[in-house]
Formats: structure tokens, sequence, C-alpha cells
């Protein structure tokens, strides 16, 4: 598979970041190519698609058997690499989950070298990478150091030895794999709430107010000033520097990308069309009480707009904004008029403009 092909199977599950899937795309490829250095970090507020991106991709080498030796997958979150104590995650814990992972993938089937060439082959997937920095609140964040230097010798490219026990004819015995970590694939993710605003500082410092705002004809007539600024297109390679990632550290991912702001058209996508969406959950449940539950257009294009104005959010919003609507019906559908009579029965429930506009407070 090449990285349109890898692109064309994670899209369909991922809406609106079609620029960013183009690069975990080539990501992908480099990795299963054994090439050196595929990693990314990937920015964005919370719900535009970070989390989902790693399921994708995790589903996809599940399902697809030209991955059949990628299949080693971890997910963790960043201040997990840390316990209370703050004591440092090392490479041999870390190779301790994969090396469970890749049991658990192999079943009866497990040896040393292919649990061994799982291994080399796995993707990390590190989420809220962004809590790692290396200062907070203008001082010093040892464990943030510590973290991201203990994660920059696992990604060093080295081999490393690793002692360990593998169960072969009923009993556990020693093993001493030397792990390539070359080819081992970092994908982060991370909010950097506070990079916005630092880059936007940046931005008007350096006298470059045209690239914050843009001037604009309302239909009538009046001329008015709209804010067209984004971290997406801003964004350089010193500003990460200056938010607390190590220069060592970040110079171990090919790119910093940027995940942008989930606009009504992509919510309106989010809302009903995956499989797993908000509505279709919805409609799962009140087909229990044999309730056809439907939507006008107009109505998910309200519930799609309300939930654009949560841009910190992204589409964690619809789960809120169409609660507000539909938590009403779930105790009783039956005590409400607008739940009708189809046969015997059958009943049906459409969700209108009036009822998002009674249930939002919307004029």
């Amino acid at each position: 598979m090449r990285p349109r092909d890898i692109y064309d199977e994670m899209k369909g599950n991922i809406i609106g970041q079609d620029d960013v899937l183009k690069y975990v795309a080539v990501a992908i490829f480099k990795h299963v190519c054994n090439e050196k250095y595929g990693n990314i970090i990937m920015i964005g507020n919370s719900g535009t698609g970070k989390t989902s991106i790693m399921k994708a991709m995790e589903d996809m080498y599940m399902t697809n058997p030209f991955f059949d030796k990628h299949r080693v997958v971890i997910r963790m979150n960043a201040n997990a690499l840390a316990n209370d104590e703050g004591a440092i995650i090392t490479g041999h814990q870390l190779f301790r989950t994969l090396q469970d992972r890749a049991m658990q993938i192999l079943g009866k089937g497990a040896t040393a070298e292919r649990i061994k060439d799982l291994m080399e082959h796995s993707t990390v997937c590190i989420d809220e990478i962004d809590k790692i920095t290396s200062k907070i609140g203008g001082k010093a964040n040892v464990i943030g150091i510590n973290i991201q230097q203990s994660l920059l010798t696992l990604m060093e490219g080295e081999t490393v030895s690793f002692d360990t026990q593998i169960y072969q004819d009923g009993e556990y015995k020693p093993e001493q794999m030397n792990i390539d970590t070359s080819y081992i694939l970092f994908i982060c993710g991370g909010a950097f709430e506070e990079l916005y605003d630092q880059v936007y500082s940046r931005v008007f410092e350096e006298g470059k107010q045209d690239k914050l705002t843009q001037m604009v004809m309302n239909d009538d007539g009046s001329i008015a000033f709209r804010q067209i600024f984004t971290l997406k297109e801003n964004l350089i390679q010193e500003d990460i520097f200056k938010y607390g990632m190590l220069p060592q550290f970040l110079s171990r991912f090919d790119n910093a990308i940027v995940l942008k702001d989930l606009n009504a058209d992509d919510l309106e996508v989010i809302f009903s069309e995956p499989r797993e969406s908000v509505f279709n959950l919805s409609k799962r449940f009140f087909k229990r009480f044999n309730i056809e539950l439907g939507i006008t257009k107009k109505a998910q294009r309200m519930i799609a707009n309300e939930g654009a104005k949560l841009s910190r959010v992204g589409a964690r919003a619809l789960k809120d904004v169409y609660g507000r609507v539909i938590k009403q019906f779930e105790f009783d559908p039956f005590e409400h008029d607008c739940v009708r009579k189809l046969g015997e029965n059958q009943y049906e429930l459409t969700i209108d403009e009036n009822i998002v506009r009674t249930s939002l407070g919307l004029k």
C-alpha cells in the first residue's frame, strides 16, 4: 500500500482533517518501508480527531493483511510515563508493554523471534504530549524534562538489550532480545492549549496584522473585520521550543502538524454519518421503544452550528448540544405529542427545528 491507499482506507473514519491524514499516511508508509523518523506530533484542540486518528490506524493494522507485522500498537497518556513518585518509565517497561501486546496478538503462535519482530515494527501512540512540557508557569518542570529525555533515548534508533521471559513448553524461560528501535513509529498528540495565544502574540508583535484579520463586506454593504488568524498557517518550530518541548526531542519528529478546528460543515457530517455517530447511537436507543428516530436537515444544521461555537471541545460539543435536545425524550418518549404512531407497535419521532430551538433556547 502506498500513502494514497493508506489515506483512502483511513479517511472514512476521520472527518475534516484531510491534510493531517495525508501526513499520517506518509508516516505509516515510511514505517512499513523501514525508514527512520517518520514520527509525527499532532497539535489540536480536544475533540478535533487526534485520538480518532490513532484508533483508525490501529483498526487498519488489525484488519488489513498488508500490516501483518505492524499490528502491535499501544496507546498511552503522557502523564502515565511517570508514576506518582515522579519516577520515569524506562525502556524496559515500554518494551514489556509491547511484548505483552505482541503475545496477545500472536496467541499460541508466539515465539521469541516473532515477538521480537512485532516489537521492532510497533507503533507507540502518546496522547497529551503537551503535558510533559519542560516548564510550567515559567519554572523548570523536572519531570517533563526527564520524560522527554527518556523518550528521546528510545527514539534514537539504536539497538537496546531487553531481558525478559518467554512462555514455552509449559514454562517461562529467560530470553535476551536485542531490540532495534529504528523502526518503531511514534505518533504523539496534544492540545497545546496556550500555544494559540503565544503564536498570536508573536505574529502581532512582528507587525503582521494582515495575518490576523481581514476586511469583509456584509450583505447590507457595511464593512466589517473578521478574525482569520489560524495556528496552522502561522506556527513555526521555534514556537514549539518556546512552549517547552526540547529541541533534541522535537528533532526526532518528521513533522509537527496542526489539526484544524472543526466547522459546522464538519460537525454536521460527524453528527450523522459515522456508524458510531451521536445521532446513530441515539437512533439505536429509540429502536428499543419501537420508535424510528429522524431529524430534519434544518434541525441538524442548527445543532452543528451550536456545536461549532464550542471550538475548544471539537466534536465532543455535539454530545452536549444534542443531549440538551434529546434527553427530554429518553425517559418516557410516549409522554410527548411529537411521538406519532405509525402502525401496530410502531412509532416515529422527528426532531425538527422547533424542537431544537426550544431545547437550546434559541431565538
